[in-house]
């Protein structure tokens, strides 16, 4: 299989369907507010699960690059390129669909965290997702600096290119790349606290938090 055609099946298995997925969700909105209890809605269980999604194949391909061997060899260094152009574009799908996420939050209320955790857990809770929020936006965008710094673009999948916005200049690149790493690094911690913390309030605790967020359950104008 080759490389190309394994960047058209992640076009053809995650963009599209999830374009298909969201056009569906905004035609057969309910607008009307449920019960304090509600499930998150279907445009937010889109939302998140390519997220997660795109987060987790993003870092195994950046950990398969870092571990590709000497990037002056030349096939090395073609495989290493058509690589980094994919972990770009699959980065490219977490920045947005954030920056899509925080607009429909702002337009609709999450709903509320389960009324069994303690107020301590509760804001717990929330500063977790907001870390890993935080993390969400500034990888991807420490990467798009980066590149920019080193003197590359920045394609979606070969569809469109970003805009440069900054200089190329080694010393800043020096800095934003590892920088960029490390906390990809630190997200990929705080996404495995995360679904540990999902299958405690399943497994343990035994409330909706999870089954709340899963594709399979059946929702009524959540937000």
């Amino acid at each position: 299989m080759t490389f190309d055609t394994i960047k058209t099946l992640i076009i053809v298995a995650v963009v599209l369907p999830a374009a298909l997925v969201i056009i569906w969700a905004l035609a057969s909105w309910s607008w009307r507010k449920t019960a304090v209890d509600r499930p998150w809605s279907s445009l937010s269980k889109v939302f998140h699960w390519v997220i997660a999604g795109s987060v987790v194949l993003a870092t195994l391909i950046m950990y398969y690059m870092i571990n590709l061997g000497d990037t002056t060899v030349p096939e090395i260094r073609a495989e290493y390129s058509r690589l980094l152009k994919t972990h770009k574009s699959i980065g490219l799908i977490v920045l947005f669909l954030v920056a899509f996420r925080f607009l429909w939050n702002r337009w609709r209320a999450r709903p509320p965290v389960a009324e069994s955790l303690s107020p301590t857990q509760r804001r717990v809770s929330l500063t977790m997702h907001r870390l890993l929020y935080g993390f969400m936006l500034v990888v991807p965008l420490l990467g798009w600096m980066a590149s920019m710094t080193y003197g590359g673009k920045t394609s979606f999948f070969g569809l469109f290119e970003l805009p440069v916005w900054l200089p190329k200049n080694i010393e800043w690149a020096n800095v934003l790349q590892p920088a960029h790493v490390w906390l990809a690094w630190g997200m990929a911690v705080f996404v495995g606290v995360h679904f540990a913390a999902a299958l405690w309030h399943h497994l343990v605790r035994r409330d909706a938090t999870l089954e709340r967020m899963l594709p399979r359950r059946r929702d009524s104008g959540a937000a």
